[in-house]
């Protein structure tokens, strides 16, 4: 069966505070603006999501002061953690049916074991030996079967989303962008590929993982050796991945290229107004038509580049969520026109 492309989500994370009320209030707007697969708001930090319910545990796992360290080998828990988010996108849609009718699908964002494994500290006997690289001090992603381990623990997870009926699902993985660029650090390439697909094993429908930043050709080649279904990249703010990327990866593989159409960082323009930070439907019409004709329609996607969480830090009030509506608007809108 040919696959069906052209369609649009977001990466995740949005600029408002978390409140039971923000993620309900956000996921009815990417409906309303018309996300075909809508995501649940994160609106916490991707990485505490899944490290902060693992610390209370993981005895060896511990959180301090926003950091988390690990002290010792452990047992991967039993149940998955972090359900509550599918939860909520679940209970959200089953209560307004009329909203379902008007989507293609759900998404559930994830953070990849590499990603998770980069933010934890080891200490006492763990930290040993090991000669810190990138870091300052020794970490978890310097430690296979910690990295492993992880992997488990997030297939485990992915697999009870899965099972929530979820269709889309992502593992967040940016820290590859450092690890991958014309070698690899720690990690030999298939310990890379047999991590990922172990992460991603229990997503039978859409899987996807997101690499923001510039992606390097090595980088390309082990992610097309993956399992995933989609692979998720920043093109409006690093558009030398145009360069990189090429139609032959797509064409017969069964993989989506879900490309970055507007930016999802600004800075701040002295009396700037909401258009002011805006792509016009005009510009992205023809940013997507580059898309279309690089790499064919039934193997595009259409994003944004990565998460608007940022914006919450770079604006006051309510103007990064209003940039935010209106910078998702135009892409659809420019979507809509071309379509």
């Amino acid at each position: 069966m040919e696959k069906e492309g052209l369609f649009t989500t977001v990466v995740g994370s949005f600029p408002l505070n978390n409140t039971k009320e923000n993620m309900t209030r956000a996921f009815n707007d990417e409906i309303t603006v018309g996300i075909d697969y809508p995501c649940y708001p994160q609106l916490i930090s991707m990485n505490a999501q899944f490290l902060s319910p693992l610390s209370k545990i993981i005895e060896p796992l511990k959180e301090i002061d926003g950091a988390f360290y690990l002290s010792n080998d452990f047992k991967i828990p039993d149940e998955p953690v972090a359900l509550e988010y599918g939860k909520f996108l679940i209970n959200f849609l089953k209560e307004r049916p009329h909203l379902k009718k008007s989507i293609k699908g759900t998404k559930a964002c994830l953070t990849g074991p590499f990603t998770l494994a980069s933010e934890i500290i080891l200490r006492g006997e763990l930290a040993k030996g090991i000669n810190p690289a990138i870091f300052n001090e020794p970490r978890a992603i310097m430690v296979d079967w910690i990295v492993d381990k992880l992997a488990e623990i997030m297939k485990i997870i992915g697999k009870a989303y899965n099972d929530m009926g979820v269709n889309m699902i992502s593992m967040d993985e940016p820290i590859l962008g450092l690890l991958v660029g014309r070698k690899i650090w720690f990690f030999t390439e298939d310990f890379i590929v047999n991590t990922l697909n172990k992460a991603l094993s229990g997503i039978k429908e859409l899987s996807s993982i997101h690499v923001c930043g510039r992606i390097s050709p090595y980088l390309r080649d082990i992610l097309l050796q993956t399992d995933v279904k989609i692979m998720d990249h920043e093109f409006r703010t690093n558009e030398k991945n145009f360069e990189v990327f090429q139609k032959k990866h797509f064409e017969n593989t069964g993989k989506y290229l879900a490309m970055g159409t507007i930016q999802t960082k600004c800075s701040p323009i002295p009396d700037g107004k909401i258009e002011d930070y805006v792509e016009d439907v005009s510009f992205l019409k023809n940013y997507i038509k580059k898309g279309i004709d690089l790499y064919g329609k039934n193997n595009l996607i259409i994003k944004p580049d990565c998460g608007f969480g940022p914006l919450l830090n770079t604006f006051d009030g309510e103007f990064g969520y209003e940039i935010t509506l209106k910078k998702l608007s135009n892409m659809v809108l420019a979507l809509k026109e071309i379509k």
